[in-house]
């Protein structure tokens, strides 16, 4: 038997009127909807559903409407018969609400997989919503979110194959850990936006608490792919579950951020990951990102050759080395002729005689002690000694570029990352 949920403080807040529904405007349809969060809030839900209908041709309904026949036999009819009157996508999902039923309901190739989790699609709306409180007043929204965010993953897992979240809306700042407050990421998303303006290249942060069991690699790949970002761009993703940062490329994000380039940024900003200064640490990801992309613009690339020595790939070129070998040469020329210039009190002498004091040397004798043997031995740090390497394909190679990779959507990316 359907269980009964009771969203007691929301309920306890009014008694709802009757509300005739209206599915041509709003994919969240509910009375009074002021109550449980703002207008901005309301707008943006309802943005991002049809978001979710273009892009992915899934229809998302969430219907919360006490005049709906409060049983399960009632809401259940009223679910079946909305979903019969709406079904323009592929896949069509109706969630509903009388005052203390629910039911969800769909129809197309997804309909068997989303009503096999329908008290999992449930429970990611309620576990959020009913907490929402005067000190927790977006918890009804946060709800909703989360509920729709879990269809889309759920309608296109046989396609996808991915635990990887997605991002609806192509933000390029998720935070679903929950490291900034509202104005830092708000900065740092119009940071990113700037970037993705002026170079038409997507800049991406991730954060979150958990992986779903994939691999840091498999997430952030799946992530980008799956958000449907540019087809250029770099994403950068923390997870705080298993202190695990990533960077992961695509197309020419992989030609400007190689291996080593990689290294650089992580390097620049592990003080403040470490410190928990998580948006220092993302204002810096955002300058390395612009500043290798302007350098990758002009052909100049930082990478890596073999050993240890830091090379650029760039337009120096063979005629910019010989010159610089021969100003090198002509000063220190020029150096040594002044100095053997003042050198006046001297002359030329041709046997080495000439310097030894006569009767000033005596060897008596000679002998060999060993008195004592102590040897340190010091471990010499390399680079790939300070990350530890979640993909070690891509990793400590030591040679030099990005080391690809072919990610579950077939798309190539490039990319490493570490813990911290």
């Amino acid at each position: 038997m359907k269980k009964i949920f009771k969203l007691f403080i929301i309920l306890s807040m009014m008694v709802l009127s009757v509300f005739t529904v209206c599915a041509d405007e709003n994919h969240v349809i509910m009375p009074d909807y002021e109550n449980y969060m703002s207008e901005k809030q309301f707008n943006d839900l309802n943005e991002d559903l049809e978001h979710i209908r273009n892009d992915y041709d899934i229809d998302i309904y969430f219907i919360y409407d006490t005049s709906i026949t409060n049983t399960e036999d009632g809401v259940k009819k009223y679910a079946e018969d909305f979903v019969a009157s709406h079904n323009g996508a592929a896949n069509t999902v109706a969630i509903v609400m009388s005052e203390s039923n629910y039911h969800v309901a769909a129809s197309g190739t997804a309909q068997k997989e989303v009503l096999d989790h329908e008290d999992a699609i449930w429970s990611r709306f309620y576990n959020r919503a009913s907490s929402i409180s005067a000190s927790d007043p977006n918890a009804f929204y946060e709800g909703i979110l989360d509920c729709y965010q879990y269809v889309v993953r759920l309608v296109n897992e046989k396609v996808y194959q991915s635990d990887a979240p997605v991002s609806v809306q192509k933000a390029l700042v998720n935070d679903f850990a929950d490291l900034l407050s509202d104005s830092e990421e708000e900065k740092l998303n119009r940071k990113l936006q700037r970037i993705k303006d002026k170079y038409g290249f997507d800049a991406v942060v991730v954060t979150t608490n958990s992986l779903n069991g994939m691999d840091a690699s498999d997430y952030a790949d799946d992530f980008y792919d799956y958000s449907q970002y540019g087809q250029d761009g770099v994403l950068f993703l923390l997870d705080m579950g298993e202190r695990v940062w990533y960077i992961s490329t695509k197309g020419k994000g992989a030609d400007y951020f190689t291996d080593y380039g990689i290294d650089v940024i992580a390097e620049e900003m592990m003080d403040d990951l470490s410190d928990g200064k998580y948006y220092d640490a993302f204002v810096i990801y955002g300058d390395k990102v612009e500043d290798f992309i302007i350098s990758g613009n002009h052909g100049n690339i930082v990478d890596i050759g073999g050993g240890d020595d830091v090379k650029e790939k760039s337009g120096f070129g063979l005629f910019n080395v010989m010159i610089s070998a021969i100003t090198g040469a002509f000063t220190s020329l020029i150096t040594s002729l002044s100095l053997k210039g003042k050198m006046r009190n001297t002359t030329r002498q041709h046997f080495a005689r000439n310097y030894i004091v006569n009767n000033s040397f005596y060897l008596n004798g000679a002998s060999d002690m060993l008195v004592n043997r102590h040897v340190t031995r010091t471990h010499r740090p390399r680079r790939d000694d300070s990350f530890h390497n979640t993909n070690s394909s891509s990793f400590g190679s030591g040679g030099g570029g990005s080391h690809m990779h072919t990610s579950s959507s077939g798309s190539s990316h490039g990319g490493h990352g570490g813990h911290f």
